[in-house]
């Protein structure tokens, strides 16, 4: 048999369920909109497991820099990662496949924003590019394995 509650324990437990959701949500609103806000110098590229960007995006002297290629040619005949410094895109080959064929996912850059966005990629769910424009927090495409971490380095804001 149940015990029946009296009514300062209902009282009570509201009121700790209530301070739980008020904890949890401040949490997250002060790690989505405090956490990542300093201003990026860097943003990184990685694909798959490497701890070496494959890309580096540097705000401060408005340059993109390749750091290694992915061993793949486009139809083009151009190797991943593609650089495009007009339309400011980077066109990485992703892991997910359709029909046996692998994805590009095509991240737009923007260097007066300080800001990067995955604006085509295809994956189950297309979370990636619904996420928007970034210019501090990590951008994560999965099933596609890419991901772009950003860098605040206090040497380059040197006056």
């Amino acid at each position: 048999m149940m015990e029946k509650r009296s009514p300062t324990q209902k009282k009570r437990d509201i009121i700790l369920v209530t301070m739980l959701f008020i904890i949890m949500g401040g949490l997250f609103l002060f790690f989505r909109f405090f956490a990542f806000q300093t201003d990026a110098s860097r943003a990184h590229v990685y694909y798959g497991s490497s701890n070496e960007p494959i890309v580096t995006i540097d705000f401060v002297n408005y340059r993109v820099l390749r750091n290694y290629d992915q061993g793949f040619e486009s139809d083009q005949g151009d190797p991943y990662p593609i650089i495009d410094e007009v339309n400011r895109t980077i066109t990485l080959l992703g892991d997910y496949q359709v029909n046996g064929v692998r994805q590009i996912v095509v991240i737009s850059y923007n260097f007066d924003r300080k800001s990067v966005q995955v604006i085509e990629e295809t994956s189950p769910n297309n979370i990636c590019s619904r996420e928007g424009e970034s210019t501090g927090w990590p951008l994560i495409c999965l099933p596609n394995r890419v991901r772009i971490e950003f860098e605040a380095t206090d040497e380059d804001f040197t006056v």
